[in-house]
């Protein structure tokens, strides 16, 4: 009797943790999480006061996110992400901060030669546009990579930008997903209150330790 038990719990897909249920189970478990980060993302944000907050908040995001993804068990969320905000504040803040000033040089730098008319300003705007291309990017494989990597501010910012541009296709497939889960947002404001952030962390860190591991920048996970 208890082998004919058996064999009934593995034909009956409701009932294996690989059938239906189990993929519905693992599907709400992942909502339920993403949505607790989310909520930790903006809490941090705000305590920070949103200005010193926002950066630190971020990095304890994608730290969290990276142990997810890696398959680290026994991450105790509240308390990792805590303790990564704490302990990466003024990094976290120096980098963001870092980052922003340079896009916002880049963009009114551009708009300046886009609206003026010198010898040169067809070229100037090409380059400024490149240069706006490598930063954004860029922009997508800093997060991850700053939880991922040490150094000194401005190698760090180079070696991220020279691994963005060998990394074209994951960056592409990170921008079709974002815009999907844009799209998405648009089409259901209540998700984005709730995914928005962590849906982000969550697309960028996955494709970037990919990229990373393909650059032998990071062991491949153990099967």
């Amino acid at each position: 009797m208890a082998r004919s038990h058996k064999t009934y719990k593995k034909e009956d897909g409701l009932m294996d943790e690989s059938g239906l249920r189990g993929y519905a189970l693992r599907l709400c478990d992942w909502l339920v999480r993403l949505a607790a980060l989310n909520g930790l993302w903006l809490v941090f944000s705000l305590l920070g006061g949103v200005i010193v907050g926002f950066f630190p908040a971020m990095y304890a995001m994608f730290a969290v996110m990276k142990r997810w993804c890696l398959k680290e068990g026994g991450v105790p969320l509240v308390r990792t992400f805590f303790q990564e905000w704490k302990g990466a504040f003024w990094r976290a803040n120096i980098v963001g901060f870092t980052v922003a000033l340079v896009g916002a040089i880049l963009v009114v730098d551009y708009l300046i030669v886009f609206n003026l008319d010198f010898p040169g300003a067809a070229a100037a705007a090409a380059l400024l546009m490149l240069c706006l291309f490598v930063y954004g990017l860029g922009a997508l494989f800093i997060g991850p990579a700053l939880v991922v990597f040490d150094g000194a501010l401005i190698p760090f910012l180079k070696n991220v930008a020279l691994l963005a541009i060998a990394s074209i296709r994951y960056a592409v497939f990170m921008s079709v997903f974002l815009c999907l889960a844009a799209l998405l947002f648009v089409l259901v404001p209540p998700a984005g209150f709730c995914f928005a952030g962590s849906l982000f962390a969550w697309i960028t860190t996955h494709f970037s330790l990919k990229a990373f591991q393909r650059a032998r920048l990071l062991p491949h996970p153990a099967r």
